[in-house]
Protein backbone atom coordinates (compact mmCIF):
# COMPACT_ATOMS: atom_id res chain seq x y z
CA UNK A 1 0.00 0.00 0.00
CA UNK A 2 1.45 3.43 -0.86
CA UNK A 3 2.18 5.72 2.37
CA UNK A 4 -0.25 7.90 0.52
CA UNK A 5 -3.20 6.19 1.18
CA UNK A 6 -2.29 5.93 4.72
CA UNK A 7 -1.93 9.07 5.34
CA UNK A 8 -4.89 10.62 3.58
CA UNK A 9 -7.13 8.03 5.70
CA UNK A 10 -5.65 8.83 8.36
CA UNK A 11 -6.46 12.66 7.49
CA UNK A 12 -9.91 11.61 7.02
CA UNK A 13 -10.58 9.80 10.26
CA UNK A 14 -8.94 12.82 12.51
CA UNK A 15 -10.73 15.85 10.41
CA UNK A 16 -14.34 13.77 10.98
CA UNK A 17 -13.18 13.01 14.76
CA UNK A 18 -12.75 16.60 14.87
CA UNK A 19 -15.76 17.71 13.48
CA UNK A 20 -17.61 15.24 15.10
CA UNK A 21 -15.84 15.97 18.65
CA UNK A 22 -17.19 19.70 18.47
CA UNK A 23 -20.89 18.39 19.38
CA UNK A 24 -20.45 16.00 21.73
CA UNK A 25 -19.10 17.67 24.48
CA UNK A 26 -22.01 20.10 24.70
CA UNK A 27 -24.47 16.68 24.41
CA UNK A 28 -22.98 15.49 27.00
CA UNK A 29 -23.58 18.77 29.43
CA UNK A 30 -26.18 20.27 28.04
CA UNK A 31 -28.74 16.95 28.40
CA UNK A 32 -27.98 16.79 32.15
CA UNK A 33 -28.59 20.61 32.39
CA UNK A 34 -31.83 20.17 30.73
CA UNK A 35 -32.95 17.95 32.81
CA UNK A 36 -32.37 19.80 36.40
CA UNK A 37 -34.27 22.34 34.18
CA UNK A 38 -37.29 20.29 33.71
CA UNK A 39 -36.85 18.75 37.40
CA UNK A 40 -37.56 22.22 38.78
CA UNK A 41 -40.31 22.88 36.33
CA UNK A 42 -41.69 19.88 37.56
CA UNK A 43 -41.21 20.27 41.00
CA UNK A 44 -42.70 23.70 41.42
CA UNK A 45 -45.10 23.82 38.44
CA UNK A 46 -43.84 27.39 37.30
CA UNK A 47 -44.21 27.88 33.61
CA UNK A 48 -41.24 30.46 33.26
CA UNK A 49 -39.02 27.63 33.83
CA UNK A 50 -40.93 25.22 31.18
CA UNK A 51 -39.77 27.72 28.98
CA UNK A 52 -37.05 27.97 30.11
CA UNK A 53 -36.29 24.33 29.18
CA UNK A 54 -37.66 24.46 26.01
CA UNK A 55 -35.26 26.85 24.61
CA UNK A 56 -32.21 24.83 25.84
CA UNK A 57 -33.62 21.79 24.53
CA UNK A 58 -34.11 23.61 21.38
CA UNK A 59 -30.52 23.93 21.00
CA UNK A 60 -29.44 20.53 22.33
CA UNK A 61 -31.93 18.78 19.79
CA UNK A 62 -29.79 21.19 16.74
CA UNK A 63 -26.03 19.88 18.27
CA UNK A 64 -27.76 16.16 18.70
CA UNK A 65 -28.78 15.91 15.21
CA UNK A 66 -25.16 17.38 14.16
CA UNK A 67 -23.44 15.13 16.24
CA UNK A 68 -25.26 12.07 15.49
CA UNK A 69 -24.39 12.53 11.66
CA UNK A 70 -20.97 13.51 12.37
CA UNK A 71 -20.59 10.24 14.98
CA UNK A 72 -22.50 7.63 12.06
CA UNK A 73 -19.66 8.34 9.60
CA UNK A 74 -16.93 8.19 11.79
CA UNK A 75 -18.35 4.93 12.19
CA UNK A 76 -18.05 3.98 8.83
CA UNK A 77 -14.68 4.71 8.61
CA UNK A 78 -13.69 2.06 10.59
CA UNK A 79 -14.75 -0.41 7.59
CA UNK A 80 -14.07 2.01 4.63
CA UNK A 81 -10.22 3.14 6.24
CA UNK A 82 -9.23 0.73 8.65
CA UNK A 83 -10.56 -2.47 7.31
CA UNK A 84 -7.87 -4.72 8.18
CA UNK A 85 -7.32 -3.04 11.52
CA UNK A 86 -10.92 -3.89 12.54
CA UNK A 87 -10.96 -7.36 11.37
CA UNK A 88 -7.74 -8.17 13.51
CA UNK A 89 -9.13 -6.58 16.63
CA UNK A 90 -12.77 -6.67 16.20
CA UNK A 91 -13.79 -9.13 18.18
CA UNK A 92 -12.39 -7.19 21.07
CA UNK A 93 -12.60 -3.60 19.72
CA UNK A 94 -16.15 -4.32 18.20
CA UNK A 95 -18.35 -5.64 21.50
CA UNK A 96 -18.02 -2.29 23.89
CA UNK A 97 -19.14 -0.43 20.23
CA UNK A 98 -22.52 -3.03 19.50
CA UNK A 99 -23.01 -2.74 22.97
CA UNK A 100 -23.04 1.35 22.83
CA UNK A 101 -25.41 1.00 20.07
CA UNK A 102 -27.78 -1.47 20.92
CA UNK A 103 -28.12 -0.39 24.73
CA UNK A 104 -27.55 3.50 24.80
CA UNK A 105 -27.76 5.29 21.25
CA UNK A 106 -31.21 3.02 21.04
CA UNK A 107 -32.03 4.28 24.53
CA UNK A 108 -31.45 8.07 24.07
CA UNK A 109 -32.61 7.83 20.64
CA UNK A 110 -36.15 6.39 21.38
CA UNK A 111 -36.71 8.92 24.49
CA UNK A 112 -35.23 11.64 22.48
CA UNK A 113 -38.62 11.79 20.08
CA UNK A 114 -40.02 11.33 23.71
CA UNK A 115 -38.35 14.36 25.19
CA UNK A 116 -38.63 16.74 22.05
CA UNK A 117 -41.94 16.14 20.55
CA UNK A 118 -44.50 14.93 23.64
CA UNK A 119 -44.88 18.16 25.32
CA UNK A 120 -48.61 17.90 26.33
CA UNK A 121 -48.96 14.23 24.92
CA UNK A 122 -47.43 12.30 28.00
CA UNK A 123 -47.71 13.62 31.62
CA UNK A 124 -45.24 15.75 33.21
CA UNK A 125 -43.28 12.70 35.01
CA UNK A 126 -43.59 10.55 31.66
CA UNK A 127 -41.36 13.36 30.03
CA UNK A 128 -39.11 14.42 33.01
CA UNK A 129 -38.14 10.88 32.70
CA UNK A 130 -37.60 10.81 29.15
CA UNK A 131 -35.21 13.99 29.76
CA UNK A 132 -33.23 12.05 32.15
CA UNK A 133 -33.37 8.98 29.98
CA UNK A 134 -31.33 10.67 27.37
CA UNK A 135 -28.84 12.36 29.51
CA UNK A 136 -27.96 8.96 31.00
CA UNK A 137 -28.40 7.53 27.39
CA UNK A 138 -25.69 9.69 26.23
CA UNK A 139 -23.28 9.35 28.70
CA UNK A 140 -23.82 5.56 28.50
CA UNK A 141 -22.78 5.64 24.57
CA UNK A 142 -19.95 7.99 25.93
CA UNK A 143 -18.63 5.01 28.50
CA UNK A 144 -18.67 2.30 25.73
CA UNK A 145 -17.00 4.24 22.76
CA UNK A 146 -14.65 5.40 25.21
CA UNK A 147 -14.12 1.57 26.82
CA UNK A 148 -12.96 0.61 23.07
CA UNK A 149 -10.50 3.52 22.94
CA UNK A 150 -9.15 2.72 26.36
CA UNK A 151 -8.65 -0.91 25.12
CA UNK A 152 -6.76 1.49 22.24
CA UNK A 153 -4.81 2.69 24.47
CA UNK A 154 -4.12 0.11 27.04
CA UNK A 155 -4.67 -3.53 25.87
CA UNK A 156 -6.22 -5.96 28.27
CA UNK A 157 -8.17 -8.83 28.13
CA UNK A 158 -6.93 -10.30 25.06
CA UNK A 159 -5.07 -12.92 23.50
CA UNK A 160 -3.36 -13.76 20.06
CA UNK A 161 -4.81 -16.23 17.60
CA UNK A 162 -1.71 -17.76 15.90
CA UNK A 163 -4.37 -19.84 13.90
CA UNK A 164 -6.33 -16.97 12.76
CA UNK A 165 -3.73 -13.89 13.32
CA UNK A 166 -6.39 -12.39 15.11
CA UNK A 167 -6.47 -11.18 18.36
CA UNK A 168 -9.47 -12.44 20.37
CA UNK A 169 -11.12 -11.67 24.07
CA UNK A 170 -10.16 -13.43 26.78
CA UNK A 171 -11.31 -11.77 30.01
CA UNK A 172 -14.58 -9.74 28.84
CA UNK A 173 -14.29 -8.03 32.31
CA UNK A 174 -10.62 -7.26 32.15
CA UNK A 175 -11.70 -4.94 29.09
CA UNK A 176 -14.65 -3.18 30.17
CA UNK A 177 -12.81 -2.24 33.89
CA UNK A 178 -9.89 -1.17 31.96
CA UNK A 179 -8.23 1.89 34.16
CA UNK A 180 -6.87 3.64 31.13
CA UNK A 181 -10.55 3.34 29.69
CA UNK A 182 -12.16 4.76 33.08
CA UNK A 183 -9.86 7.85 33.68
CA UNK A 184 -10.69 8.96 29.93
CA UNK A 185 -14.46 8.42 30.50
CA UNK A 186 -14.74 10.74 33.61
CA UNK A 187 -12.93 13.07 32.69
CA UNK A 188 -14.50 13.40 29.12
CA UNK A 189 -17.95 13.66 30.70
CA UNK A 190 -16.91 15.80 33.42
CA UNK A 191 -15.21 17.89 30.44
CA UNK A 192 -18.65 17.54 28.59
CA UNK A 193 -20.43 19.06 32.08
CA UNK A 194 -18.08 21.83 31.99
CA UNK A 195 -18.83 22.59 28.51
CA UNK A 196 -22.59 22.45 29.13
CA UNK A 197 -22.24 24.92 31.50
CA UNK A 198 -19.91 27.50 29.91
CA UNK A 199 -22.28 27.18 27.13
CA UNK A 200 -25.45 28.03 29.46
CA UNK A 201 -23.55 31.08 31.24
CA UNK A 202 -22.11 32.20 28.36
CA UNK A 203 -25.31 32.90 26.33
CA UNK A 204 -27.36 33.33 28.97
CA UNK A 205 -24.81 36.72 29.51
CA UNK A 206 -25.31 38.06 26.44
CA UNK A 207 -28.30 37.86 26.63
CA UNK A 208 -27.90 39.69 29.86
CA UNK A 209 -26.25 42.45 27.80
CA UNK A 210 -28.63 43.02 25.44
CA UNK A 211 -31.33 43.17 28.02
CA UNK A 212 -32.53 39.97 26.10
CA UNK A 213 -34.89 37.66 28.23
CA UNK A 214 -33.51 38.49 31.33
CA UNK A 215 -35.97 36.21 33.67
CA UNK A 216 -34.60 33.35 31.54
CA UNK A 217 -31.05 34.67 31.61
CA UNK A 218 -31.01 35.01 35.28
CA UNK A 219 -32.29 31.72 35.74
CA UNK A 220 -29.86 29.84 33.34
CA UNK A 221 -27.13 31.44 34.75
CA UNK A 222 -28.06 30.13 38.38
CA UNK A 223 -28.43 26.47 37.21
CA UNK A 224 -25.24 26.55 34.33
CA UNK A 225 -22.91 28.50 36.93
CA UNK A 226 -23.48 26.22 40.46
CA UNK A 227 -23.59 23.01 37.71
CA UNK A 228 -20.01 24.39 36.02
CA UNK A 229 -18.96 25.25 39.75
CA UNK A 230 -19.56 21.58 40.68
CA UNK A 231 -18.18 19.79 37.22
CA UNK A 232 -15.23 21.89 37.34
CA UNK A 233 -13.81 20.15 40.39
CA UNK A 234 -14.30 16.66 39.36
CA UNK A 235 -12.79 17.63 36.16
CA UNK A 236 -9.52 18.68 37.67
CA UNK A 237 -9.41 15.43 39.99
CA UNK A 238 -10.27 13.36 37.12
CA UNK A 239 -8.00 15.42 34.82
CA UNK A 240 -5.29 14.60 36.98
CA UNK A 241 -5.89 10.99 37.12
CA UNK A 242 -5.88 10.44 33.40
CA UNK A 243 -2.57 12.78 33.36
CA UNK A 244 -1.46 9.22 35.68
CA UNK A 245 -2.66 6.55 33.64
CA UNK A 246 -0.94 7.64 30.61
CA UNK A 247 2.28 7.94 32.39
CA UNK A 248 2.24 4.58 34.11
CA UNK A 249 1.22 2.96 30.67
CA UNK A 250 2.04 5.00 28.26
CA UNK A 251 5.24 7.13 29.33
CA UNK A 252 6.54 7.48 25.82
CA UNK A 253 3.30 9.23 24.32
CA UNK A 254 3.50 11.75 27.56
CA UNK A 255 6.87 12.79 26.48
CA UNK A 256 5.74 13.55 23.34
CA UNK A 257 2.84 15.37 24.68
CA UNK A 258 5.37 17.44 26.70
CA UNK A 259 7.79 17.87 23.78
CA UNK A 260 10.22 15.75 26.24
CA UNK A 261 13.32 14.69 24.19
CA UNK A 262 15.87 13.34 26.89
CA UNK A 263 13.84 12.27 29.50
CA UNK A 264 15.06 12.84 33.55
CA UNK A 265 13.31 12.22 36.85
CA UNK A 266 11.08 15.13 38.15
CA UNK A 267 10.45 16.46 34.71
CA UNK A 268 8.60 20.04 34.95
CA UNK A 269 5.75 20.76 33.23
CA UNK A 270 5.51 22.95 30.07
CA UNK A 271 2.11 25.17 30.21
CA UNK A 272 2.88 26.68 26.97
CA UNK A 273 6.18 27.41 24.73
CA UNK A 274 7.47 27.46 21.09
CA UNK A 275 9.35 24.21 20.06
CA UNK A 276 12.91 24.63 18.71
CA UNK A 277 12.65 23.25 15.02
CA UNK A 278 16.09 22.31 14.86
CA UNK A 279 16.26 20.28 17.93
CA UNK A 280 17.09 16.45 17.68
CA UNK A 281 17.31 13.53 20.24
CA UNK A 282 20.18 13.76 22.14
CA UNK A 283 21.91 16.86 20.63
CA UNK A 284 22.32 19.98 23.36
CA UNK A 285 19.69 22.44 21.40
CA UNK A 286 17.45 23.50 23.81
CA UNK A 287 14.11 22.23 23.36
CA UNK A 288 12.00 25.36 23.10
CA UNK A 289 13.09 28.76 22.05
CA UNK A 290 10.62 29.71 24.88
CA UNK A 291 8.74 28.29 27.45
CA UNK A 292 7.01 28.90 30.38
CA UNK A 293 7.29 25.46 33.17
CA UNK A 294 5.76 24.61 36.37
CA UNK A 295 8.33 22.74 38.27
Amino acid sequence: MEDYIVDWSRAQFALTALYHWIFVPLTLGLTFIVAIMETIYVKTGKEEWKSITKFWMTLLGINFAIGLATGIIMEFEFGTNWSNYSWIVGDIFGAPLAIEGLMAFFMESTFFAVMFFGWGKVSKKMHLLSTWLVAIGSNLSALWILVANGWMQHPTGMKFNLDTARFEMSNFFDVIFNPTAYSKFLHTVGSGYVMGSLFVVGISAWFLLKGRDTLLAKKSIVVGATFGLITSIFLILTGDESAHQVALHQPTKLASMEAIYDGQKRESLIAIGELNPDKEIGDKKDDFLWKIEIP
